[in-house]
């Protein structure tokens, strides 16, 4: 049993690039990102992908989650160091403002998407009914 565990969780290790893309796509190399078990073509990844960094209103979203998602970390701390368990329920969920920006994208941006839906859905506590 220990060996299993040691084996899964050497999986989150190596496919690290692939799970952190989800928040951070402007800052992904794609020749690191695991696309196999996704479908996905490696070239519409890439310059899709490239179309995103450099449009200043698909990055935007990015950085704004990136910053959104920092400020919650920060909230859930303040209030765990004050023992203020029943405000964290006011917080907003981390995974609703990442499906949130995931969604504002453009259906154009198809090979990109499906690469962020497929690794939020990844573990069936990743995604939000």
């Amino acid at each position: 049993m220990k060996d299993g565990f040691a084996e899964r969780f050497e999986q989150f290790k190596t496919n690290k690039s692939t799970l952190a893309f989800i928040v951070n796509p402007l800052n992904t190399n794609t020749n690191e990102i695991n696309i196999e078990p996704f479908g996905i073509d490696a070239g519409s990844l890439q310059m899709q992908l490239l179309d995103v960094k450099t449009k200043d209103l698909c990055s935007g979203k990015f950085t704004e989650l990136k910053s959104k998602l920092e400020e919650l970390e920060v909230q859930k701390c303040m209030h765990i160091a004050q023992h203020k368990w029943t405000t964290l329920k006011e917080i907003p969920r981390v995974e609703a403002l990442i499906l949130g920006a995931w969604n504002s994208l453009p259906e154009c941006y198809s090979e990109v998407k499906k690469l962020a839906y497929g690794v939020l859905t990844i573990c069936g506590s990743t995604y939000s009914c």
